[in-house]
């Protein structure tokens, strides 16, 4: 992610991960809040690079 990553931003999803664990309840309580604060950012990008070609053997 280089420059492109803050963890303030991803801080909240890492804690909710942490403090479900072995909770399945509050894990998906967790994921659900996370996805309407996703669904809830108009400028959310999401940004995948393209697949690069394996090179070539010599």
């Amino acid at each position: 992610l280089s420059d492109c990553f803050t963890d303030s931003d991803w801080r909240p999803a890492l804690k909710a991960v942490m403090d479900a664990e072995g909770d399945t309840d509050l894990a998906l309580r967790a994921v659900n809040t996370l996805e309407k604060a996703a669904f809830g950012r108009t400028s959310l990008k999401l940004r995948i690079p393209a697949r690069q070609q394996k090179p070539v053997q010599l």
